[in-house]
């Protein structure tokens, strides 16, 4: 008995053996996979190898951002693969991550190589701009724009450098409407619905030019009704006064003439230098054109309607102007005239000008001339009694009518050459018209200018300066950029009225005058220093001012 209960507890001792090393023999033979807090699971390193020698690719698993789990690599199961080279288990390492990259502003492209670009215009727009560049060695593009029959195109062009690039205003076969240099603007009627290409060029050797283009086309369909202008019985001249909004904007007039008839087109702009001035022809082709400070004149081919064109650009401001129109008769010959020799215009020491006054009348005007300087401006104010009688031609030294316009008026005119300039005083009135004339020519800007700088975050600048005797000039330097406005501001301790203000472009040409009850006003069309110079009346004593100079 003792001997059958020992053999039952031996067995039982051998089968609970038995249970023991089948347990331990699962717990190395069969890994269990361990699952990281992050979601990835880890494949132990002897199971890694194992798998790898069926795998020839390695799949990499990132671990998720923000999580401490290493990045962990597998290997992908093959079915293709046998016997390869057994992968040697990786090196966990963390996932690199790149650094930020600041994306660039997006610039709007110009036309492709060889191609060409649409210019649309935004809903209840007329007008739209564009910007691109022409490359150095001779570069060109163009631009597509779709009209109306009868509509007007108006072209202007703002380049840096100036001068350097040809604009054509082309129709849908490539015909020739208007062109010009980018310094002038062009203009001119459709003549059919269609598409009508811009062209930009730069000659062989020319430089890189940026640029903006403006387009501007009133609304309409079929012909464009622009103001007629009409003489009074007798009159050979019109004046009307009128308005450009800010940004771009055009007025269109119309009038008849005759065959061979010479149209003279004057613009009073305030503030001035920011309107052009364009003539086209009954077809609708531009035939000259000229700004509001060198006026345009044309001879009429042939007979019938003549449209002109004012306007400004995209970053002008607001206009107020009158416009005189003059189309002298041919038909009579010019009557005798009792001229006498011309009165020269001189300044006394320091002075900038000169106060003339006399009577003129019919067949018997006046005539001055006065020396000037290539790049100076020549200004002339004219008031005459009764008003609108007396008509004022500038001539150039050889002879050429430059500029303009009829009393009460005020003229500039920018000296191309050195030499004497003429004025001439006419009227049409068989009696006695009375006339003061004031003719002004504003230094050259030198040196000797004191900068202007606006304190940090401010948009202006208070001076001030004292002009010890008549005639004596201060010139002040500030830098703008283009696109922004120069708004000067005058205020005289003694007196007003005996203050002018000269505001000049980098290139020297006043870009905008007043005086200091008027101040001055200046579109900045380029990049650069611009010069303002306060000069006191000849006739004025010591004068102490202060100066704001404003660019918002």
């Amino acid at each position: 008995m003792l001997r059958r209960g020992s053999s039952v507890f031996l067995l039982i001792v051998v089968a609970l053996l038995l249970v023991a090393c089948r347990r331990g023999g699962e717990d190395v033979g069969l890994p269990t996979p361990v699952e990281t807090d992050a979601g990835v699971t880890f494949v132990p390193p002897d199971q890694a190898t194992a798998l790898a020698a069926t795998s020839t690719v390695a799949t990499a698993v990132p671990a998720p951002t923000g999580s401490a789990t290493p990045l962990v690599i597998t290997a992908a199961p093959s079915a293709t693969v046998a016997g390869a080279a057994t992968v040697a288990p990786p090196t966990a390492a963390p996932p690199t991550v790149a650094p930020a990259t600041a994306i660039p502003p997006t610039v709007s492209a110009g036309p492709p190589p060889g191609g060409a670009a649409r210019i649309t215009f935004a809903p209840g727009a007329t007008s739209a701009v564009v910007s691109s560049s022409l490359a150095a060695g001779g570069d060109g593009d163009t631009w597509l724009l779709r009209v109306n029959a009868g509509q007007v195109i108006t072209v202007q062009t703002i380049a840096n450098p100036p001068g350097q690039m040809n604009v054509q205003l082309l129709d849908g076969s490539g015909g020739f409407l208007a062109g010009n240099l980018d310094t002038v603007g062009i203009s001119a009627a459709a003549p059919a619905a269609g598409d009508y290409q811009i062209n930009l060029a730069t000659a062989s050797g020319a430089p890189a030019v940026a640029y903006t283009l403006q387009v501007l086309v009133p609304p309409g369909s079929g012909q464009v009704a622009p103001q007629r202008i009409q003489f009074a019985p007798g009159q050979s001249s019109a004046q009307l006064v009128d308005s450009l909004a800010a940004g771009g904007d055009l007025n269109s007039y119309v009038l008849t003439v005759g065959a061979g008839q010479t149209i003279q087109v004057g613009v009073f702009a305030s503030p001035p230098a920011a309107t052009n001035i364009y003539i086209r022809n009954a077809a609708g082709q531009q035939i000259t054109s000229g700004t509001d400070m060198s006026g345009a004149s044309a001879t009429a081919a042939t007979a019938g309607d003549y449209f002109i064109d004012v306007s400004n650009f995209n970053a002008a401001p607001a206009v107020n102007y009158t416009l005189t129109v003059t189309v002298p008769p041919i038909s009579q010959p010019p009557p005798p005239t009792t001229e006498p020799g011309p009165v020269r215009i001189s300044f006394g020491p320091g002075q900038t000008s000169a106060l003339l006054s006399g009577g003129v009348a019919a067949n018997a005007p006046a005539h001055y001339v006065i020396a000037i300087a290539a790049g100076q401006t020549l200004i002339t104010d004219l008031n005459d009694n009764p008003p609108a009688n007396v008509e004022i031609t500038i001539s150039d030294p050889a002879g050429n009518i430059v500029n303009f316009g009829r009393g009460p008026t005020s003229l500039g005119t920018v000296a191309t050459t050195t030499g004497d300039y003429h004025i001439r005083l006419t009227t049409t009135s068989a009696a006695a018209v009375s006339y003061a004339l004031t003719a002004t020519a504003p230094p050259l800007p030198g040196g000797g200018a004191t900068r202007i700088e606006f304190a940090p975050g401010a948009t202006s600048a208070t001076v001030g300066g004292d002009l010890p005797f008549g005639g004596d000039t201060d010139t002040w330097l500030i830098r703008g950029l283009a696109g922004q406005a120069l708004n000067v501001t005058v205020n005289v301790a003694e007196a007003t009225g005996w203050v002018r203000v000269y505001v000049y472009d980098p290139a020297g040409n006043i870009a905008g005058l007043g005086t200091d009850i008027t101040g001055a006003q200046a579109p900045l069309v380029t990049t650069g220093d611009y010069r303002i110079v306060v000069v006191s009346d000849q006739a004025a004593g010591p004068l102490s001012y202060s100066m704001t100079a404003e660019i918002p």
